[in-house]
């Protein structure tokens, strides 16, 4: 896990303190969190910043807030809208694979352009600029899926400047901008891969691959993140919660 990113506000930089530490194991599930007293002593903050940072987390489902009694950690959520990849191994203890193992790879940098029309999800403001990107999540330099997405630009200034080679896209979004994926809507279905999909993909002409298109939901209401993407599932399978 990454260091806290540094001038976050207040707020979200205990947010993202905690948030590791409730990764890292340092709270066990079905325990307390400090106090919100004990929060305020020890990292000097004041109560309004105290609790704006435990709702994201709750929002986020790693906590639950019980009135009266304090914050309870809860089971690490699985991240909601997003994909992780599993070899396909009969023994189930070796199914995870090592960070190191896994790239991401960026075809097309961020830039600001109209909605895609081949998407499968409309989006209610298609006239407002979308920056749209692409890119490839890799395994052992085997490609497993090509994404596109497309996202509303006025809430994420700058987003082009921001570095996303083998970086987790939801991570920028949330200690970049404060934006957390909240759920959404998906479709799945089987198709055969054609030029121009089989030179980035790196697969011969007619396989199988998967398509999923996703329209998934943040915090904020009007800020929607669309994605079209292939799958190659031979070898290694994609599993999460959405």
């Amino acid at each position: 896990m990454s260091e806290v990113p540094a001038r976050l506000p207040h707020y979200q930089h205990l947010y993202e303190t905690l948030r590791q530490q409730l990764i890292k194991g340092v709270y066990e599930i079905g325990s307390l969190l400090p106090s919100e007293k004990e929060l305020q002593q020890t990292y000097n903050l004041t109560q309004p910043t105290i609790r704006q940072a435990l709702s994201m987390l709750a929002e986020e489902g790693f906590i639950k807030k019980y009135q009266g009694k304090g914050s309870i950690v809860q089971p690490l959520p699985v991240g909601l809208g997003m994909l992780s990849i599993q070899a396909h191994y009969p023994n189930p203890l070796r199914e995870e694979l090592k960070e190191e193992d896994i790239r991401t790879e960026i075809l097309k940098k961020p830039q600001l352009m109209p909605f895609p029309s081949d998407f499968l999800f409309a989006p209610t403001h298609p006239n407002e600029p979308f920056y749209y990107f692409e890119r490839l999540r890799l395994v052992n330099k085997e490609v497993i899926f090509f994404e596109r997405l497309a996202f509303p630009a006025a809430d994420v200034p700058d987003f082009h400047k921001q570095k996303l080679e083998n970086r987790s896209l939801f991570g920028v979004f949330r200690s970049r901008y404060n934006i957390i994926v909240k759920g959404g809507e998906e479709k799945v279905w089987a198709t055969a891969a054609h030029a121009p999909l089989t030179d980035i993909m790196r697969v011969a002409e007619h396989t199988p691959v998967l398509r999923l298109e996703k329209c998934i939901e943040t915090n904020r209401p009007h800020f929607t993140i669309y994605s079209s993407l292939y799958a190659c599932t031979d070898t290694y399978l994609l599993k999460g919660r959405f």
